[in-house]
């Protein structure tokens, strides 16, 4: 026994120095948020200070009030950073020096060392405007033991007038997470939450921006989260006395260098730590709240005075009791009472007030009521249309078939959506965007159906301005590449039917870059719009013609009996463009080298290879002395290459 002594001595000699020491800390935090929130969020600074800690490795833990108190007890914990409130709860009942530092919260690279309470509520409910409003109402908070998320709101409505335990319903939460949610849900008309939840949340894209509103809304200069109350100092971090006092000179030195950049600090949000702040506001909140450790009231007190006054004060209570009972009931019969006409009021302002028209029928289509909106978009005042049939908007463009469809979807479903056209008063035939539910009874019977209808003609308007702006040329109006194509093609596989041939016109503007450059653009703009509408001229309406940019022009000729048909537009596109141009007192001259792809039908080309045939053909007439056209020979009978061109005469030459 002896010797494996020995061996084990030898043994742990060997062994390095820093893993014979290293000692485990253990940092608690508060968890205000969920769990996995705060793993994520302070792991890393654990893991920060236990790199900056020789020897030492550190653990974090994300507990409750009630976990951090047991842990306290059991000397489970170190280091501990919680609200200002528990920690003043704490430190009365624990051996407790003062705070080593205190947090500094970070918000868009703006140091925040303060913290206070968010009042929110869901954004549209106008039954909440004030402080004086949640009287009475269920209010959702994480719990009474929180600083930013019930201790700081108490106080603003004990001011306000209102008793922060009985004149308002808890809702407890356990996090200021679930308080979010319950006022989204409806399960209570408001919440408590503490400063920075809001913004953090629409930043983890949790909560959408304007899903919330603020109640009480204050103005505080350099604090940039929304706040309803007062602000106190920020979490402070505490050491246990446990720990040795050259380790607490280690942390806090980690401590007050902690830089905003490290990614420590960046994944709690914090822009680093600060020596201690006065902790004197929350005593004084406490005090006033009389929360512990300062809710403790001498006992002798109501002892004595029970001794001596019990007979009256049993007379008083019971009196009181019975007043109190009436009270209690004459206000629940008003809050019920006011409640509904709230009710009724927010109804009907939002059925006057709605820009969307609103109808209400009877279930065979009689009109019982309308909103202002629905008169100024059908045209139809009230007295007008109540008491008459909803058919009285059609405009008679549907088919039965899609009544008949409308009706079977409502029957099935009790819901309609989508877009029909129908008739002011005036004749005038629009748009419009309808949504219509069937409203039943306990037994499903349906009772009314609400219409919801919007006028869409200035949509419908921009949709079709913005389809034309796709196809055409911005200057010249005419189509532009992409509409060129696609009637191409259409025309393609209409010769293809018809057997009818159809020609591709090339047209490059001789000249018109010396235009340019001699009187400037804005006269070549105008010189491009008139020659534009002159072969447009020239042309059959069954025919196109398109900018594809610059001077080059693409005319498309259909249904051409005979070539020679095709020579007498191309000879009239040639003198169009060739006739003088007066613009700005200027007489300008240009032609046109144009250059034609036939095809019949017959030969499977594609419209690209038409195009480039009509383009190669166009670069042979420029060669040939410009101001006359070239065919490419691929396109007549008998050619025996594709790069062959017939050779017609220069118009003009």
């Amino acid at each position: 026994m002896s010797v494996l002594r020995h061996l084990l001595l030898v043994a742990l000699m060997l062994l390095p120095g820093p893993l014979l020491a290293e000692e485990t800390l253990t940092l608690g935090v508060f968890a205000y948020r969920p769990e996995a929130v705060m793993e994520a969020r302070y792991r890393p600074l654990a893991e920060y200070l236990g790199e900056r800690l020789p020897h030492h490795r550190v653990e974090l833990e994300v507990l409750t009030l009630d976990e951090i108190e047991e842990a306290i007890s059991h000397r489970r914990l170190d280091l501990l950073m919680t609200n200002p409130s528990h920690y003043l709860e704490i430190r009365s009942r624990n051996s407790l020096t003062g705070a080593l530092a205190t947090v500094i919260n970070a918000q868009h690279g703006q140091p925040v060392s303060s913290l206070g309470g968010t009042m929110i509520k869901a954004a549209g409910n106008a039954a909440i405007q004030n402080l004086e409003d949640l009287a009475g109402r269920r209010v959702a908070m994480p719990g009474r033991r929180f600083l930013g998320g019930y201790q700081t709101h108490a106080l603003e409505l004990m001011d306000a007038g209102i008793n922060p335990r009985r004149g308002i319903t808890p809702v407890i939460t356990g996090s200021h997470d679930a308080v979010v949610a319950a006022v989204l849900t409806g399960e209570a008309g408001a919440g408590f939450i503490r400063t920075g939840i809001l913004e953090r949340l629409i930043a983890e894209g949790d909560l959408a921006p304007g899903e919330l509103e603020v109640i009480n809304a204050q103005r505080l200069a350099s604090f940039p989260f929304a706040v309803s109350t007062r602000l106190y100092p920020e979490w402070p971090l505490v050491v246990l006395p446990q720990v040795a006092p050259e380790t607490v000179r280690r942390i806090a030195v980690a401590l007050f260098t902690l830089e905003p950049e490290h990614p420590a600090a960046r994944e709690a949000m914090i822009a680093g730590f600060a020596p201690p702040q006065d902790y004197l506001p929350v005593e004084n909140l406490a005090r006033r709240l009389r929360l512990p450790p300062y809710d403790a009231v001498p006992d002798f007190t109501w002892r004595d005075i029970w001794q001596r006054y019990a007979g009256f004060l049993l007379g008083f209570a019971a009196a009181g009791a019975l007043v109190v009972v009436l009270l209690v009931m004459l206000a629940r019969r008003n809050r019920l009472l006011r409640q509904q006409r709230e009710r009724l009021s927010l109804l009907a302002g939002v059925f006057t007030h709605s820009h969307e028209g609103v109808m209400i029928t009877a279930p065979h289509g009689e009109l019982l009521e309308v909103n202002d909106a629905f008169s100024q978009i059908t045209g139809y005042a009230r007295d007008e249309a109540v008491g008459r049939n909803a058919s009285l908007l059609g405009a008679g463009r549907h088919p039965q078939a899609f009544y008949a469809d409308f009706w079977q979807q409502l029957k099935r479903t009790g819901h309609w959506d989508g877009e029909v056209w129908n008739r002011r008063k005036n004749g005038e035939i629009y748009p419009q965007r309808l949504t219509i539910s069937a409203v039943t009874d306990a037994a499903g019977e349906v009772q009314r159906y609400v219409g919801l209808l919007s006028d869409i003609s200035q949509l419908k308007e921009h949709q079709r301005a913005l389809t034309h702006a796709a196809q055409h040329d911005a200057l010249t109006g005419l189509p532009n590449r992409a509409l060129l194509d696609d009637r191409l093609r259409v025309a393609m596989a209409q010769a293809d039917r018809s057997g009818q041939r159809l020609a591709v016109v090339f047209i490059d503007l001789d000249g018109f870059k010396a235009i340019n450059d001699t009187h400037g653009h804005h006269v070549g703009d105008r010189l491009l719009v008139a020659l534009a509408e002159r072969m447009q001229g020239e042309l059959r309406a069954s025919d196109t013609l398109a900018r594809l940019g610059g001077d080059e022009f693409v005319a498309v000729l259909l249904d051409l009996a005979s070539d020679e048909e095709g020579e007498r537009v191309l000879e009239r596109l040639l003198a169009a463009t060739a006739a003088p141009v007066e613009i700005a007192g200027h007489r300008l001259e240009v032609s046109a080298s144009l250059g034609v792809a036939y095809y019949d039908g017959a030969d499977g080309s594609e419209a690209d290879l038409l195009l480039r045939y009509a383009d190669q053909a166009m670069y042979r007439a420029k060669e040939a002395g410009k101001q006359c056209y070239r065919v490419h020979g691929a396109m007549q009978e008998g050619a025996s290459t594709p790069d062959a061109t017939s050779s017609f005469e220069c118009a003009g030459r």
